[in-house]
């Protein structure tokens, strides 16, 4: 357009020039005549004879003029459309012209790249909020589609530029071929255009450079933390009182002195509620109703006995649903008991919507007691009461560690299930596989401190006080129970430090131990030192033990559908 524009200009001020140039010699040839040619001497003739000569001397300049006038047009012409056309051909071959012409495509392209990278700005700030920061190119948005454009050019050829420079050396390279520009347009300009690949690509940068969060033991570290701090904020519990003067008081009272036995664990939560905080005697702000029945203290009391203990139960609950209103704002669900004694499976059957709608912290949590449903009741550890200080061995281990533990696997215990039948006639007399009937002649921390894995074999119920010993001695636990719901299973992540074996998979234990190397043991016995802080109970309770472990499981059910009550 430029070159068309000044073609045009200078032939219209050459075709005036011409014209005023012949005007003016007619003119002055004009004037000429008049001066040699007296008016008094000429008569009419004369007159008349000059008038024709002068008008053939003008019909002659003119036509001389506009001959040259044409010969100079045509020059002109000739001369700017070979100047135009060379222009033109040879800028079909400069890079000039291709550069301009891909400046020109990605203006075209320019609006369907902003919106893709605000796609992609959006997906960022939703998964780097705690991540590491991937920052894109910044751009001035001001609305001036070219000015960002350019801005990109400039940004990627200086980012690509640096990184060439560092790569190859070269710190005073000032200009990049053609293919590199064109690279770093396509690596740098133009960000990932598809959202899902960009996040996708961000978690292999993540897996690569090893900056994915240790979650340690747990599912999500993070959202356990967080929401344990919360139940600690804002749990209440309200307890049902008891009469003193009630005969049955015992089975409702907490003990006074140390908890021993293998359920300790009931005594243990007793007496940690009463010294954590989260009672409240205002039923109206409470987030939970305890009813602390003890069904293993009723089950031993001979006024009782296994035979009376159902409708003892039944009767207990029906008089906790006449003198109070609490159970029926929630059909219970609110409402739980612990018990770590099996025969709670069919403790409360004469009232079945307890089982139906409230929570039941069980020791026993087999997925075969009809009276366990596992996304409403909760798994608590059967834990062994234990010295308030850790084994010698603690902390995390080392190659040369490991082989301390020169014991493959151990077992002591009675064969009163087939599993454990089955596992001591595979492994009785391996040299490897410690399986011992009954008490074993050494002491037995000693046993659990010098194996590597400790086995955890179901007996007449899955329940047993081993993995928490397990666990305290930092053995890692091998389990071998099916249809076995794990203490805290929706807070641990139990294949992080743990093995479970299925029954059937008894005679190839060895196979499936041996097959775990040195490292991944270190790993599985970090874990295990991590996780064994939740199955240890204190009075007064401490963060993160047993107690609060258990207190979490209730909060985490807080809000779990509430059905009517089937009576």
């Amino acid at each position: 357009m430029f070159l068309d524009g000044m073609t045009g200009g200078f032939i219209q001020a050459s075709v005036s020039a011409l014209h005023q140039n012949s005007t003016v010699k007619m003119k002055e040839s004009d004037a000429e005549e008049a001066k040699t040619n007296k008016p008094e001497v000429l008569d009419a003739t004369l007159l008349a004879d000059s008038g024709r000569n002068n008008r053939r001397r003008s019909l002659g300049n003119s036509k001389a003029g506009r001959g040259l006038f044409l010969g100079l047009l045509t020059v002109v012409c000739i001369l700017l459309f070979s100047t135009r056309l060379l222009y033109s051909f040879t800028s079909l071959f400069s890079s000039d012209a291709s550069k301009l012409l891909d400046i020109h495509l990605v203006r075209g392209d320019s609006r369907n790249r902003l919106q893709e990278e605000h796609i992609l700005r959006v997906a960022q700030n939703a998964t780097n909020d705690d991540d590491e920061v991937i920052e894109l190119p910044r751009r001035e948005e001001d609305g001036n589609v070219d000015r960002l454009l350019d801005d990109d050019d400039d940004d990627v050829v200086g980012e690509e530029k640096s990184k060439d420079d560092e790569e190859k050396g070269e710190s005073g390279e000032q200009s990049r071929s053609d293919d590199e520009i064109s690279e770093g347009s396509d690596q740098g300009k133009r960000p990932v255009s598809d959202a899902i690949a960009y996040l996708e690509q961000l978690s292999q940068n993540l897996t690569k450079t090893g900056q994915q969060e240790d979650n340690g033991p747990y599912h999500n570290r993070r959202i356990f933390e967080s929401d344990y701090a919360e139940m600690k904020r804002k749990i209440k519990v309200f307890v049902y009182p008891y009469d003193n003067k009630d005969p049955f008081v015992n089975i409702y009272k907490p003990i006074d002195k140390e908890p021993s036995g293998n359920y300790a664990s009931e005594e243990f939560f007793q007496q940690a509620l009463q010294q954590s905080g989260f009672i409240t005697k205002d039923a109206s702000e409470a987030s939970f109703f305890f009813m602390p029945i003890s069904i293993t203290k009723a089950r031993i009391d001979k006024r009782i006995d296994v035979v009376g203990l159902k409708d003892f139960c039944g009767n207990y609950v029906e008089n906790l649903r006449t003198q109070w209103n609490h159970w029926n704002r929630s059909s219970g669900a609110d409402h739980f008991y612990l018990s770590c004694h099996s025969i709670a499976r069919g403790a409360m059957d004469n009232v079945p919507y307890v089982r139906e709608n409230a929570i039941q912290l069980l020791c026993p949590s087999s997925y075969y007691l009809p009276n366990y449903i596992t996304h409403k009741d909760a798994s608590v550890p059967q834990v062994w009461p234990r010295p308030p200080i850790d084994p010698k061995e603690s902390g995390e281990l080392t190659p040369e560690a490991t082989k301390q533990r020169k014991v493959l696997a151990f077992f002591a215990g009675a064969s009163n299930s087939p599993v454990r039948q089955e596992l001591i006639k595979y492994w009785a007399k391996d040299n490897k596989i410690m399986v011992h009937q009954g008490r074993v002649p050494y002491p037995y921390s000693q046993a659990l401190m010098t194996s590597k894995f400790c086995l955890q074999a179901k007996g007449f119920e899955v329940n047993t006080a081993r993995l928490g010993d397990s666990l305290f001695y930092g053995c890692v636990p091998v389990v071998i129970a099916d249809y076995y719901d794990l203490p805290y299973q929706d807070i641990l992540d139990w294949k992080k430090f743990s093995i479970v074996v299925a029954h059937d998979d008894i005679p190839l234990l060895k196979k499936i131990l041996e097959a775990v190397t040195d490292e991944q043991y270190i790993e599985y016995h970090k874990q295990v030192m991590l996780a064994r802080r939740h199955f240890q109970w204190h009075t007064p309770p401490q963060e993160y033990d047993a107690f609060h472990t258990v207190m979490y499981e209730l909060w985490k059910r807080r809000h779990i559908v509430r059905r009517p009550a089937s009576i």
